[in-house]
């Protein structure tokens, strides 16, 4: 610091200093018959540090306002005004305005409902239709993003983006690893990525379910043994040097004997493993291990041994935390089941709208149950679903028209039927004979067909600085419905 210079001021880093976060009320697609939708979301509005809570949109129907994915609710059974909302000092109301469908609101399925912030906070389900469920909710502000990889850690629930954050971390770093949660919540997916992600991907990844060796043969089983180490011994290595370079994922490390805990202890300081009537031998095995269990009041578990596990600490939540996450794990269990006798075969949902409300009806009472045996109970209650589905043998009525493929109608023949109706999708849909969602399937693969959705604002203002603000200008100008642009247009204007 050179002489006269002025004082800075010291950088505040207390909890105090931190700014308050503001939360999102968020609107998470959780059941859809078009499957990719699931998983879509929307920010209705903000609850400031003030405890305001401001609405960016007041209703929600079929064709507005749009989810993160460019399309609106986009199902032909909800109406264009199917649910308002309102708020009020202490929270926020929301009542069923449709005309022909039906929304429901909540556990008990009420045409309207207040909630105040706290229950926002905790979501609240919503059924729009009959084959369209949603989950509203306030969360903090962090971007949400579904996330549906092979074998990954599917969610766009805050609590599912956080635990992908510390495997990220865990994969760039050699520590060892505690995963705690419930049972069936993952954990043993999460150590599989953890493996997959770091540097040790190449080499091998070892699986031991404490709770299911026998007591006796748990200090072999981990640390292996020489021969002849007592009467009829065999030598063997051990799941310690089994991973040797890779490593070793201790499953229910809460049932791992008091009197092992010191030799485990020291091959995570040391590296090194006492094999049972034999020499010491070294070894390079990065651990993860994982627990259901509270180990930290324990007497019977060592708390050196918890803390030098607890390396990186990765609470998993349980299910009914995260039920925005319910309609992508379903999805990430079907691609599983797929292989096997009881496939869940979500796809027949876009076929048969009796099917649709099934797993819809199946979705939204899954947003309110405890689910003790977390995503593996989800797994055996969505088979069984599926089996009574396939028992029913349900199928479309006779009086459903039948529609006609369309692998029969080119996408040029498409395109000029779609100008030819001045644009509108149900139009074009009547025409041609093809359902509404068929013929967003395939507009989805043109690259000449723009969707409201799909334009941003300053399209829609560049083309009124062309042509003005008539709605039949506009559509012929930017390709899209009249109702669309005028729809949109007051949208615009209201959020001026």
């Amino acid at each position: 610091m050179q002489p006269g210079e002025k004082t800075r001021a010291p950088l505040r880093t207390g909890d105090v200093d931190q700014p308050t976060e503001s939360l999102q009320l968020m609107l998470t697609v959780v059941f859809h018959p078009e499957l990719d939708r699931i998983g879509a979301s929307m920010k209705l509005g903000t609850l400031d540090a003030s405890g305001t809570l401001r609405l960016v949109a007041s209703v929600i129907g079929r064709n507005a306002p749009l989810f993160s994915d460019g399309l609106a609710l986009s199902e032909p059974h909800i109406s264009r005004r199917a649910m308002g909302l309102k708020q009020h000092p202490r929270g926020l109301d929301v009542s069923d305005i449709s005309t022909q469908s039906h929304t429901q609101v909540g556990r008990d399925k009420s045409s309207s409902m207040s909630l105040a912030h706290s229950e926002l906070s905790s979501g609240v389900a919503v059924r729009f239709g009959h084959a369209v469920v949603c989950w509203l909710r306030l969360v903090p502000e962090t971007g949400l993003t579904p996330v549906l990889d092979a074998g990954g850690f599917a969610g766009v629930s805050p609590e599912a983006k956080s635990v992908r954050r510390l495997i990220d971390v865990a994969a760039r770093c050699n520590l060892p690893v505690l995963l705690r949660g419930e049972s069936g919540v993952g954990k043993e997916v999460v150590a599989r990525l953890i493996h997959k992600r770091g540097a040790r991907a190449g080499k091998r990844l070892v699986c031991v379910n404490m709770a299911a060796l026998p007591e006796s043969l748990i200090d072999t089983a981990l640390f292996g043994v020489a021969r002849g180490a007592y009467t009829g011994a065999e030598k063997r290595s051990g799941y310690f040097v089994d991973a040797d370079e890779g490593t070793l994922f201790l499953d229910e490390i809460g049932d791992l004997p008091a009197s092992l805990q010191p030799k485990l202890l020291r091959a995570l300081q040391e590296g090194e493993v006492q094999v049972v009537g034999g020499k010491s031998t070294t070894v390079d095995v990065r651990i993860i291990a994982a627990t259901d269990a509270h180990l930290d009041n324990r007497v019977d578990f060592k708390n050196a041994l918890l803390q030098r596990l607890s390396g990186i600490t990765i609470k998993i939540p349980p299910l009914s935390h995260r039920c925005e996450d319910v309609g992508l794990l379903l999805l990430s269990l079907d691609a599983e089941t797929a292989k096997h006798s009881v496939a869940l075969n979500l796809s027949a949902a876009r076929e048969s709208h009796y099917i649709a409300a099934a797993w819809a009806s199946f979705c939204f009472s899954a947003l309110y149950k405890a689910w003790p045996g977390n995503v593996r109970e989800l797994l055996l209650a969505a088979q069984r679903n599926a089996l009574d589905l396939d028992a029913k043998r349900v199928r479309r009525p006779t009086t459903e028209p039948t529609k006609t493929k369309p692998l029969k109608i080119t996408d040029r023949q498409l395109v000029e039927a779609h100008e030819a109706a001045n644009y509108e999708v149900a139009e074009t849909a009547r025409r041609l004979g093809l359902s509404r969602q068929a013929i967003y399937r395939r507009f989805r693969h043109i690259a000449s067909v723009k969707l409201m959705g799909q334009l941003a604002d300053r399209d829609i203002r560049q083309a009124i600085a062309d042509v003005g603000k008539d709605p039949d200008a506009l559509s012929r100008r930017l390709k899209v419905s009249r109702s669309a642009i005028a729809q949109r247009l007051r949208s615009m204007s209201a959020g001026k």
